[in-house]
């Protein structure tokens, strides 16, 4: 089994995360000027698209946290390993956080709250308010020198010749009034006969019989302003219009709009400073706190990056000493702890030679000790056998043997014989199961039918012996080798059925355990007879031992490999006169 100490996942998880980060930065860049700026101004759309999206982010940041504290409250429950060390690296990381932000917040706030109450706005604002005036004055000034040029006695006799000589009056005109920058003559059907002076200025009227003498409507031409004055000329009744004109330099309307606008703005910062100063408040709130739940966030990724190795390492320290010593961990290559897993997954695999180096020592001296016992289990019953057949011989050889007499003597010993070598047959084919027992066939099977199948068969066998099974769940599933664990059961109710000579009962259940990640069903084979002396307690397990007339003492032997050969184990509690209990743990990870 291998575990891995990082993953992918993290490593992309963060790279999200620093993406959102630069997006954040960038949205508060954008929307920074106008939220500060533009906190009075009528664009209400884009102030609550603004708002909107600075209200949803920390919403969604915060319900990401809150998804991770719940998931960090279920490890603490659960005590998961490393739930409480990785708390404390959150919360670390949450302090740094906050220690780092608070004083920028505090610096900033403070600095833009002087600014705004310092003289520096009020004397901008002045400063816009006198070149707004200047502007006005200078707008004005020109309109009332077209509407004074108009209105001159002198006008009538200066456009006098505008008929036969335009151009002369252009010149007169110029002379009187140096600011007219252009003059153009129409006559009665409106078109034009003469212009004179900038090009900006030349724009074509409309006239009728109602046309009067006055000022014009403001023209526009490209960027430029034009300011013209109409007067109306009557010679032997037929009219002659003259316009004068005036413009303004160019763009000088678009720069008052801006110089206005800027004006507007000085205004609006110096009638609602408080309000100003509480948005910025506002606004370093919203900026500091989806700043803030970021680094939560991340500071839940770092302590999984950083716990997970230690996690790991824990988990295949407790697998070892379980006694599995299949598991690796793997680690990325360069990782600061590649040195110490390496060293762990070597050691683990020393420890897995050494495991199987002794398993096979063991099993060399199990063997050899089988052997022993076999040949003094073989030697015990050759010695009658030896003795009957000298027996026959001797009558054989005996002079003063009778007929009778031999045929007794032949048919005791010839009984004997036949009596040890069925024994010899018996232990020898016993034996040869045992050492033979097949790899078990795992099948899915109910644990109640199959104790109820083993029940029938053992329940008449014994009169003053009942067998209890009630207490096995009918909906408890195994996977075992049905065939193996009917013999395991076989051989305990035997096993009980010797332990009760005055009658009793044979209980059986089962639960479901759980033992480090692993569930398991306790299996109980209890009995309530003369119990198991303690002298002989540590060899009920060992092959050829038995305090039965007549066994083998292959059973528990048989018990214990089928139970071992199923990854589970089995063992017992005994108490002189009260009982003894067999208890089997089979893994459920397969069923």
């Amino acid at each position: 089994m291998r575990l891995k100490t990082t993953g992918s996942s993290t490593s992309v998880i963060l790279l999200v995360m620093i993406l959102f980060y630069i997006i954040l930065i960038a949205v508060i860049i954008v929307f920074s000027q106008q939220i500060i700026l533009n906190i009075t101004s009528a664009q209400p759309v884009a102030n609550i698209l603004v708002i909107a999206a600075l209200i949803v982010l920390p919403l969604v940041l915060l319900g990401m946290i809150v998804v991770n504290v719940v998931k960090l409250l279920r490890e603490r429950i659960k005590k998961t390993p490393g739930a409480r060390f990785k708390l404390r690296l959150i919360l670390f990381f949450a302090l740094i956080a906050v220690l780092s932000a608070v004083p920028q917040t505090t610096l900033a706030v403070t600095f833009l709250n002087s600014l705004i109450n310092a003289q520096f706005i009020t004397q901008v604002n002045d400063v816009f308010k006198s070149a707004w005036r200047i502007a006005i004055d200078y707008y004005q000034g020109k309109v009332n020198n077209l509407r004074t040029f108009g209105a001159s006695p002198l006008l009538p006799q200066l456009v006098g010749p505008a008929a036969s000589n335009p151009r002369a009056v252009w010149e007169n005109v110029r002379t009187v009034n140096p600011e007219i920058q252009s003059l153009e003559v129409f006559n009665a059907r409106g078109e034009e006969t003469f212009f004179a002076g900038i090009p900006e200025a030349r724009l074509r009227i409309a006239t009728g019989p109602d046309t009067v003498s006055g000022l014009l409507p403001k023209s526009e031409k490209g960027d430029s302003t034009v300011f013209r004055y109409l007067y109306v000329a009557r010679r032997g009744g037929a009219p002659l219009y003259v316009v004068f004109g005036i413009t303004l330099p160019r763009g000088f309307d678009a720069e008052a709009q801006r110089l206005s606008e800027s004006k507007e703005i000085f205004e609006q910062l110096t009638r609602f400073k408080g309000m100003l100063q509480t948005g910025i408040i506002l606004f370093y709130f919203f900026f500091s706190f989806p700043i803030l739940l970021l680094s939560i966030i991340v500071s839940f990724l770092l302590s999984e990056e950083i716990i997970r190795p230690i996690i790991n390492l824990e988990e295949a320290t407790r697998r070892v000493a379980q006694g599995d010593l299949s598991i690796r961990i793997l680690a990325r290559s360069g990782d600061e702890l590649a040195n110490l897993i390496d060293s762990f997954n070597g050691m683990v695999s020393e420890l897995d030679a050494s495991k199987k180096k002794l398993l096979k020592t063991e099993k060399i001296a199990a063997w050899q000790e089988i052997a022993q016992r076999l040949a003094h289990e073989i030697k015990n019953p050759l010695t009658p056998i030896k003795l009957a057949a000298e027996r026959i011989r001797k009558k054989f050889d005996s002079q003063e043997a009778g007929g009778e007499d031999l045929r007794s003597v032949v048919e005791n010993s010839v009984q004997a014989i036949i009596l040890e070598v069925n024994n010899l047959d018996k232990m020898l084919k016993e034996f040869n199961d045992f050492a033979k027992l097949p790899d078990p066939r795992r099948e899915r099977v109910s644990l109640k039918s199959l104790v109820s199948e083993v029940v029938s068969v053992y329940a008449t066998l014994a009169a003053n012996v009942a067998i209890s099974a009630d207490s096995v769940d009918p909906s408890l599933v195994i996977s075992v080798d049905p065939n193996q664990f009917k013999q395991v059961f076989a051989n305990l109710i035997v096993n009980a059925f010797h332990a009760l000579p005055g009658g009793g009962t044979v209980f059986i259940r089962a639960d479901l355990v759980k033992k480090g990640k692993t569930d398991y069903c306790r299996i109980q084979v209890r009995d309530n007879g003369t119990g198991i002396d303690e002298s002989i307690q540590g060899f009920v397990f060992n092959p050829y031992f038995t305090t039965k007339k007549g066994g083998t003492g292959l059973g528990l032997s048989i018990v214990e490999r089928i139970v071992f050969d199923h990854n589970g184990n089995v063992w017992f509690e005994t108490k002189k006169g009260l009982g003894t209990t067999f208890f089997i743990d089979v893994p459920m990870e397969n069923a």
